[in-house]
């Protein structure tokens, strides 16, 4: 019996989902958007409740202007539904929200029929979160990743989840010949590996779905996709996840940059100038990744996602979501006295 199409919920923490909302239409598949409306990475499985009432626009995007780059994309955005404008070269109708992927994830599976004022809709069976432009490899990234809170928001309520990240190297990426001396890539490149990825990671989501049953103790699929030459010739593999640490994140702003290039900037994140006499002081959020990139020894790391998309491999772990509770062995619980 042919598995029937899901109908998908696109989230993501930093961004539009670029090409993978068009590939996956192809594939006859119906699909939601629902985005935060501005930069979430490091969200983890946060939910936006400081503020009562949650802002949201109707956004419109323009075929192959996800990146916004177009002059006109302002018109895109609408405080109110209007009819999708063909003419603008408009494809679909979105939902932006001033908060989390995993308010995105929780507004699209129960709020947004009515904001799009459809009616006897299915339930969404399978939330798509990504594709994030960047690894989440371990667990100090996992925890931290909007992404994956996205996906697992969809899990804990009973949708099932599929987190996908894409990851780029910065330096020496890895090539089809074993390289460990390859030049960064290009900006055309990044481009071409990225519609690449987008066709790869559409096959697999097919896949993954059409087989789900025989793997039904999953609840949520992480991927991570390797921006390298090694796409051409991809190979995907099952692993499980690298139990990677966090070290400092905060820094003094007085404190000077060192030459530690694990110390970085968050993708998208800027420092706020403010007035620190009248509104008291601050830390930077800079943190330094050398325990979250990548283990000293990746073959003491065999069959793990860091391992994988270091070899320029597709990786997958599958996911519950729930914690990982440690048996007392026997151990009798503390006793008051």
């Amino acid at each position: 019996m042919p598995c029937k199409p899901p109908r998908v919920l696109i989230v993501n923490d930093d961004g539009p989902p670029s090409s993978l909302y068009q590939d996956l239409c192809k594939l006859g598949w119906d699909v939601r958007v629902v985005l935060p409306s501005s930069q979430k990475s490091w969200s983890g499985t946060n939910y936006t409740v400081h503020d009562a009432q949650l802002r949201y626009w109707y956004y419109y995007p323009m075929r192959d202007n996800f990146t916004g780059s177009h002059p006109d994309t302002l018109q895109s955005w609408s405080n109110t539904r209007r009819p999708i404008d063909e003419s603008r070269g408009e494809i679909a109708e979105w939902l932006l929200v001033d908060g989390t992927p995993s308010t995105c994830t929780n507004i699209g599976l129960f709020t947004s029929d009515e904001l799009f004022a459809t009616t006897e809709e299915p339930p969404f069976t399978l939330v798509i979160s990504g594709p994030n432009y960047g690894r989440n490899t371990g667990t100090a990234f996992s925890v931290s990743s909007g992404t994956l809170g996205g996906a697992l928001a969809g899990a804990l309520s009973d949708a099932r989840g599929i987190a996908i990240s894409y990851g780029h190297f910065q330096r020496s990426p890895p090539t089809l010949d074993g390289r460990r001396d390859a030049p960064p890539l290009t900006a055309e490149q990044n481009r071409d590996l990225c519609r690449e990825a987008s066709q790869l990671t559409v096959s697999i989501l097919k896949q993954l779905w059409e087989n789900w049953d025989q793997d039904a103790s999953v609840q949520v699929y992480s991927m991570n996709v390797p921006l390298c030459e090694c796409l051409l010739r991809p190979t995907i593999c099952w692993t499980r996840v690298w139990e990677s640490r966090h070290v400092q994140q905060y820094v003094l702003p007085s404190k000077p940059h060192t030459d530690d290039s694990q110390r970085v900037k968050p993708l998208g994140i800027s420092p706020v100038a403010t007035d620190h006499a009248e509104h008291g002081a601050y830390l930077d959020f800079r943190p330094n990744l050398a325990r979250a990139m990548q283990p000293t020894d990746l073959n003491r790391n065999e069959d793990t996602d860091i391992q994988a998309l270091s070899n320029g491999h597709i990786g997958i772990s599958r996911l519950s979501a729930c914690f990982a509770q440690v048996d007392s062995n026997g151990i009798p619980p503390p006793q008051v006295s």
